[in-house]
Formats: structure tokens, sequence, C-alpha cells
């Protein structure tokens, strides 16, 4: 053996017995790993500085030694020999294992002529319970009514025709995910299996092209490719509610639900106002209703008006909304029907027209009195020159003061300004009756959109209403507390007055009974002096018979 592999040998000697405390002396800002890297048998992407190992009794992972020979110490692990420090030559590998999750760190020093470098650089092997995409751990489910393209949003109350159809009418995405990570599914082999069942109406398959349609569908573990399976949904001739249910490996997902409608039945309205202003328009939403009142397909919807003179409306519209403008004040019966002729669906309903300005406006409160503090209800109520509601809309009813009061109220909902948005003539306000009893007074001058302000260019009239608050609220409470403390007065002088009723029965109850006492015992002691009265003349009539006997 040559002098200079002896003093290699001393040195990687010395080097082991001072391993631990070569791994404490280690400074904290290490260089990158330049010298040991990690690699495996089981294909974990490595860098120089960490690595990751999958847990496994038989496991490894497996460092490199680049150019230099270097001194590994284990701290967490051992190597596959069962060692904790080795020295790894140039050039070749040293395996460690890995048989529960967790963290080992090797610490290498770098052996130049026979001598370890001081400072150590770091290679952490991260060691997971099983490796990535292999674990199972939740699913999505969306439903979207765009068909071409994997669902990855849900459509909101998704419907469709309920005719049969090849075409599919939804498709429904599940993805399996890996662990508790949202970004990485689960490898294609380590799927679970999936089942989609439909109730009610419709049917679903796995096939684009309406194969193979039915109730229930599924596919197998190990055959969701890159964790995604795709499902269909059909219309199959039955209208209503399908119940969609998806399952995971035997575990509930999501439910899902798609309405199909049948064909249209009837029609469901909805006015935009319920007085339409000579001159202004008015719409009428129409929606198709099939026979179950869900939404269906709606068609063309042609309406008529029956009386022209008084409102118009378009002949017909395929988007459900239909223009109504107001002629000359009155009523008119609008028909709505699938046809202009032989219609089988119809729907009628009458519209009104009024003016827009106004004969007369008034403010009335609902009560004359009020308890201090409380709720009012002030109406604005505006009749054009024919007694009918003014037309709905915003009304120039007032000055820009609007509404005032004589007092402040709390809680008032209305605003100084001239306008107020009237529907069938009225509008409503609120405010809170004041604390201090007194009369209450609104009042606002009449605006641009009167007839007599209109036509006469006058000084506008001012209108009021007028309520009373018939106490404050303290002095009512104080008197409430009064009249309790009364009531409870005389409930205890009741209760007292009875009282003493019963003593008193009591009394004469125990008198009479002292009475009879009495009487008995005198009774009883005229019964004992007769009875010795009888005893005496019976000894004495014996004593006659004795002595006769005698003589």
């Amino acid at each position: 053996m040559s002098t200079k592999t002896t003093f290699k040998r001393i040195a990687l000697v010395a080097v082991a017995a001072l391993g631990l405390s070569l791994v404490a002396v280690a400074p904290s800002s290490a260089v990158v790993n330049t010298n040991l890297t990690c690699t495996t048998a089981s294909s974990i992407g490595t860098d120089a500085d960490t690595c990751a190992g999958i847990a496994g009794p038989a496991n490894f992972v497996t460092l490199s030694a680049a150019s230099a020979s270097v001194y590994v110490v284990l701290t967490g692990g051992t190597f596959t020999d069962g060692t904790t420090a080795k020295t790894v030559a140039s050039g070749t590998t040293a395996s460690i294992s890995t048989p529960a999750a967790g963290t080992i760190t090797a610490k290498g020093y770098a052996i130049t002529s026979g001598v370890a470098s001081a400072t150590a650089q770091t290679v952490t092997i991260t060691v997971a319970a099983a490796a990535s995409g292999t674990t199972y751990d939740h699913s999505t489910a969306y439903l979207n009514t765009t068909t071409s393209s994997a669902a990855t949003t849900n459509t909101t109350s998704p419907t469709a025709s309920a005719t049969a159809s090849a075409t599919s009418r939804a498709r429904i995405t599940v993805t399996q995910y890996y662990s508790t990570d949202t970004a990485t599914v689960v490898s294609t082999a380590s799927t679970k299996s999936v089942v989609v069942a439909i109730s009610g109406a419709g049917s679903v398959s796995t096939a684009s092209d309406g194969t193979l349609a039915g109730p229930s569908v599924s596919v197998s573990a190990g055959a969701s490719t890159d964790g995604v399976s795709n499902f269909y949904v059909y219309s199959n001739g039955v209208s209503g509610v399908g119940t969609i249910t998806i399952s995971v490996n035997g575990t509930l997902v999501s439910t899902k639900t798609v309405t199909f409608y049948g064909s249209l039945s009837s029609y469901s309205v909805v006015a935009s106002k319920t007085n339409i202003g000579v001159g202004e328009t008015g719409t009428l939403t129409v929606s198709g209703l099939d026979a179950n009142g869900n939404a269906a397909t709606l068609g063309t919807v042609n309406a008529t008006s029956a009386t022209t003179t008084v409102a118009t409306v378009t002949a017909t519209d395929t988007s459900g909304v239909i223009t109504v403008t107001g002629v000359a004040p009155g009523t008119s019966v609008i028909t709505l029907a699938n046809a202009t002729s032989s219609a089988t669906i119809t729907k009628t309903l009458t519209v009104t027209v009024s003016k827009t300005t106004a004969a007369s406006v008034a403010l009335s409160f609902d009560k004359l009195e009020y308890a201090a503090g409380e709720k009012m209800t002030i109406t604005v109520t505006a009749l054009d020159s024919n007694g009918a509601g003014v037309a709905d809309g915003d009304r120039s009813l007032f000055s820009s003061a609007g509404i005032t009061s004589n007092v402040a109220l709390q809680g008032a909902t209305w605003t100084a300004s001239a306008t107020v948005a009237v529907v069938a003539g009225k509008k409503t306000y609120t405010a809170y009756a004041p604390l201090v009893a007194g009369p209450i007074s609104v009042m606002a001058t009449q605006g641009a959109a009167l007839d007599n302000v209109i036509a006469l260019s006058t000084s506008a009239a001012v209108v009021s209403a007028s309520a009373t608050v018939l106490t404050d609220g303290v002095a009512q409470a104080a008197a409430d507390a009064a009249a309790e403390a009364t009531d409870a007065a005389n409930a205890a002088t009741d209760a007292a007055n009875a009282a003493a009723e019963a003593a008193d029965a009591a009394t004469a109850a125990a008198q009479d009974a002292a009475d009879a006492v009495a009487a008995l015992s005198v009774q009883v002691s005229e019964m004992i002096d007769a009875l010795k009265k009888q005893i005496t003349a019976l000894t004495n009539l014996v004593i006659k018979i004795q002595k006769k006997v005698k003589a």
C-alpha cells in the first residue's frame, strides 16, 4: 500500500469520526450544490439541491457524486445498506431508502487530495406518500348547454326542448383530482368509476351522437382519460324536470337539473305599466309556457287592439315584447294569439290609457290621529280631467320644494323634488309622528303638470293634509304606568276585601258551632237530672217493697 493511499484512508476515517460535528458547523448560507446530485429509479424530476421520492418498503432515491468524491452524512434516513454516512466516489452513486413519507437531508463534503471540505453542500429529499396523480381525493362536475367543448362552468337554470333528438342538449364534464390539489388530475390508471343517472325526463349517454342513451350510464375505474370523463344529456320526448346525479367511486359528487319543456300551450304576460299615457308607450312582455307551466318556445306573437282609437299595438313580434301606444283616454282589450286566424293559443288583457296631466292633486294621511312615534302613510293622488288616475310615470305634480311639513318628521321617504312617480295616479310615502302632541300638516305647491298651471299660467295652489298627534310619548308612558299601578292597587284591594269576608264567614261559623255545643250541654244536663230522679224514685219503690215483704 502506498504512503499516499494510507494518508487518504486516514483522512476519510477522521472525517467519519467528525461527521456530525461537521454538519453542525455547516454555514446556513451554503452555496448551490455543484458536486452532488440526486437521481432516482422512479423517474422523479430532480435538481442539484432537491429531489423527490415515493414512500415504499423497497423504494429509494440515488445520489450521484460529480467531479469529486463526496463524504455524505444523512439525517432522517439511511442508505440501503443501513448506514447513515459513507463516501461516494467520483462518478459513482449511492442509494437512500425511502420507506416512509417525510424529509431526508443529505450533507455532502467534497474530498480533495484525501481531505474533506469543512463546508457541506445539501440535498433535501422530500418523500411523498404516493406518486403525484395516483391518489384520488375529489371530483368536480359541471353541466353546460354549450356541448361543443368540455363543461367548465354550470349553465344557470338549463332548459331544453322535450322533443326526442339525437342532438345532445347538455354536456357534463367530470374531473377527478389528485390529493387536495385543484390543478393536478388523477392519472388515467388511477381514476375511479363514474356513474351518471337521470330521473324524471331526459336520458344520458357517454356518446355524443345520441347512441347508448338511457336512464343511467357509467365509466369504469381506470377509464377516465387524464382524469376526465364526459357525458351527454338528451331529450327523450318526456317534458318536465330531469334530475341528474353524478357519483364517483360510489359517492355522490353533484346533482344537476335540466327542465325539458313541451310545445307551447299558453302565454304569460307582464305589463310594464298599469295606465299608459296619451302619446306614450308601454310594453307587454310575453312568455310561452308548456302544459306543465314550464317555459316553452314562444314563436311569433300576433297582437290586436279592440279599440284602436284608444290604443294601438305592434302587430307581430318574435321576441315576446309587444309595444302599446296610448292614443286617447279610455280602455281597450288587447288580444295575443299564435296565429292571425284560427289561433290555438290566445290571451286577452285590458289596457288603460290616461292623460299625462292632472286636473287635481291631493295629499292625505291614512289616519286622522296618531300616537307619538307611530308610522304614518301619506298618499299623493293625482286625477285627470276624467277622474281617472294620471298615467304611470314621473309627473311634475309639485314645485321643486316637493312636500314639506309644519314639524320635523322622522324617517320621511320623500325628497325635495317636483317629480312624483305615480302608478294609477297614486304614490305613497311614509314618515313617523313626532313625540310632541299637536297638529301635523304636510303641504306642497302644485307643479307644472297641473292643468290649471298649464292652461291659465296662474299661481299654483298649495295643497295640504292634516292630522293630530294625541300625546307625547313620555306622558303617554307615564299615563300607562299610572293606569297599570291603579289597576294593581284595585286588584290588591279586591283581594283584601275577599280575605276579610272569608274571615267574617269563618268567625260566624265558629260562633254557630259554639252555640250548638252550649245548647247540647244544657240538653244533656237536663237528661241527666231526669235520669237521677228516675233512679231515686226506683230506689224508694224497691225499699217499700222490701219492707212489705219483711212484714
